[in-house]
């Protein structure tokens, strides 16, 4: 508790600061437009009116960081833990508000992008050029979305080119540090009704030697293309189709299979992982009676394959497969009982369908005959939200609720609750949110898959947690500055961890205690001058199993600063951003395993960008630059400095 309490403290001073500093700023001709967000209702609704804790950013801002991967720019973002195991293309997982990496969801363009393996989505070198919009809403949103969305839903809309009055284009290439090499080029553009965007990019890299010792590099490849079209076929209906497929060759070490060097990754040749990932969605959208009953009818799809290799050999292969069928109804009602209210009623139906199979090609016999002819699960979902939005008083409440029903485990009911509530014309806000989350048992754990060591559990039961938060918001300046502090604790029920059996054997189980998680969220933003943005987010996480030990690979304390200035009449500009993730937690897996504390790290990193021409600009930008040497999963060394000069062109 003396931790946490420091934790507040710390909170409390950084907002009687901001409340002194602000408070004096006389208005500002200049209004920011009010943000709409998408993931925290089954409808877009301001994000003033959202009473579960989101952040978003666009496209834009994102590429404007310095970063070109997902993954760094999330480590930007409050409440997110990030691990890469090793270099560029390995193994990079986000855990939200200290759970696991497979209890948030992953919404890519409307698909459900979830492993179905795992259950979790590798971010390992998502590129930043076909995204339009992210936004990381936390808490359990399983009432809206169902199963995974335990600790919350990050949602990545693409490139597209509705609404656009002539067509774009633009290009980028880049190269620098390692051989390292980019390229991505986007063509987006409207034709009456109908209009379209389409992304390619391309990356590789010689990489470094992610094992502590040897000389052997681990370098990646990867390239990707994002297609998005649609057609208002009348002023009322709408068809928009999209598709995305990705394809990652990244090499690695491997961890030493009998325990003779303490668990360390062994540097060696040969091993390395392919990666087939396509997205896909197919939309109908009515509109009637001037937008006030929209409906719509979505078929959704995704494909991830993996095939590892072993010494030069193919070692193995996975196909996992999802299918999902959505329809959603949403009415908007007005009255006038206590000075304007508007009513939003949703209504869902959902059926998905998953398939996973596994194929060894060191093994055999009846367990590797079942993988190979793999394993099929079925969900049904009914689901609703309504949304009372109380004009005279600034108020916001959503009550969200939804049943599913499993095959072939047990079935799930989910709610999420939320208000928020603006005080006065003072631009302060209060909000809150509490709901129940669920994650299902991912395939992997259920069937086990011939792993000749571990022993699956078909007997396993969902994770669930209930959690809340309550957070203040403050703007000044008509915008200009935002303020926000959120408390966040969740209880887990069942969590599912691993096991350790006799002859050196694992499995899985569900956990009879709870575990605890609660802390801190903060964020900043102040632009003082047209040409000067200020950012900041400060993360207080307490992550404890059943037992009361700190969960692994979470840190307590995390932080971000940035700072961007134009210059030259706006043809200039730079971005200095600072990154650090304190000490945690994590697991030498040796027989029988050892706990160990990887180090605290501080990043520095920038960009800074000149427009040489209205359709071109140059730009420098580095990572890491004082070569700060750590480790965020145990004895997988991380990336060093780095630095790349690149060039961007674009239609006038």
């Amino acid at each position: 508790m003396s931790n946490l309490s420091n934790a507040l403290k710390l909170v409390c001073g950084l907002a009687a600061g901001a409340l002194i500093a602000f408070a004096t700023l006389a208005n500002a001709q200049t209004v920011l437009p009010e943000l709409v967000v998408v993931s925290p209702s089954l409808t877009p609704i301001e994000a003033s009116k959202s009473g579960s804790a989101v952040t978003a950013m666009s496209g834009e801002e994102a590429r404007a960081t310095g970063f070109t991967q997902l993954a760094d720019v999330i480590r930007t973002f409050p409440g997110v833990a990030v691990n890469q195991s090793g270099s560029r293309g390995s193994l990079t997982q986000f855990r939200v508000r200290g759970t696991e990496a497979n209890h948030l969801l992953v919404m890519i363009d409307g698909v459900p992008a979830n492993a179905v393996g795992d259950g979790e989505y590798n971010f390992a070198d998502i590129p930043l050029d076909d995204i339009q919009r992210i936004e990381l809403l936390r808490g359990p949103q399983s009432g809206l979305y169902g199963a995974n969305a335990l600790s919350g839903v990050l949602t990545i809309e693409t490139k597209s080119g509705r609404g656009l009055a002539k067509p774009e284009f633009n290009a980028r290439v880049e190269g620098g540090t390692q051989k390292s090499a980019e390229g991505a080029a986007t063509f987006r553009g409207a034709l009456g009704p109908l209009y379209s965007a389409t992304t390619l990019t391309y990356a590789t890299t010689n990489g470094f030697n992610i094992a502590r010792d040897g000389l052997e590099t681990d370098g990646a490849k990867r390239y990707a293309i994002t297609s998005k079209a649609g057609v208002d076929l009348t002023p009322y209906f709408n068809v928009e189709g999209f598709i995305r497929h990705l394809h990652r060759n990244a090499e690695t070490d491997p961890q030493d299979p009998f325990f003779l060097n303490n668990g360390l990754v062994v540097d060696a040749p040969g091993y390395n992982t392919v990666t087939e990932e396509t997205l896909a969605r197919l939309e109908g959208t009515l509109k009637l009676f001037d937008d006030r009953w929209i409906q719509s009818a979505k078929w959704t799809t995704s494909r991830t394959g993996v095939t590892g290799f072993e010494n030069f050999m193919r070692a193995s292969a996975s196909l996992g497969t999802a299918q999902t069928l959505t329809y959603k109804s949403s009415t908007l009602l007005d009255s006038d009982i206590l000075g304007g209210e508007k009513h939003r009623i949703t209504g869902l139906l959902e059926n998905r369908r998953e398939y996973f199979s596994f194929d060894s090609f060191f093994l055999f016999g009846p367990d590797l005959d079942a993988a190979r002819a793999g394993h099929a699960r079925t969900t049904n979902s009914v689901g609703g939200e309504y949304v009372l939005d109380l004009l005279r008083t600034g108020t916001t409440i959503s009550i969200a609720q939804r049943q599913d029903f499993n095959d072939p485990f047990q079935d799930e009911y989910t709610w999420r609750y939320s208000l928020s509530q603006k005080l006065g014309m003072t631009g302060a806000r209060l909000h809150s949110s509490v709901g129940r989350g669920v994650t299902n048992p991912s395939f992997i754990e259920q069937f086990g898959f011939v792993v000749t060591t571990f022993q699956p559990n078909p007997n396993l039961v969902p994770e669930s947690s209930i959690g809340w938060d309550a957070g203040f918001e403050q703007t000044f300046w008509n915008g200009r500055v935002l303020f926000d502090v959120t408390y966040f604790n969740s209880r887990l029920e069942n969590e599912i961890v691993l096991k350790s059996l006799p002859n050196f054997k694992t499995t899985v189980d569900n956990l009879t205690g709870p575990s605890t998680r609660q802390g801190v969220e903060v964020t900043a933003k102040f632009r003082p001058f047209d040409w000067l943005t200020l950012a900041g987010t400060y993360t207080y996480t307490d992550a404890r199993d059943d037992k009361g030990m700190p969960e692994i690979r979470r840190p307590m304390h995390a932080a971000s600063g940035s700072a961007t200035a134009l210059f030259l009449e706006g043809r200039g500009k730079a971005t200095l951003n600072v990154v650090y993730n304190g000490q945690m937690p994590d697991t030498i897996f040796t027989f029988p395993s050892q706990p160990t504390t990887l180090a605290a790290y501080t990043l520095v990193g920038g960009m800074i960008s000149y427009d040489t021409t209205p359709w071109s600009t140059v730009y420098l930008r580095a990572e890491n630059v004082f070569d700060r040497r750590y480790e965020e999963v145990y004895s997988y060394r991380s990336p060093g400095a780095a630095v790349y000069a690149g060039v961007k062109v674009r239609t006038n």
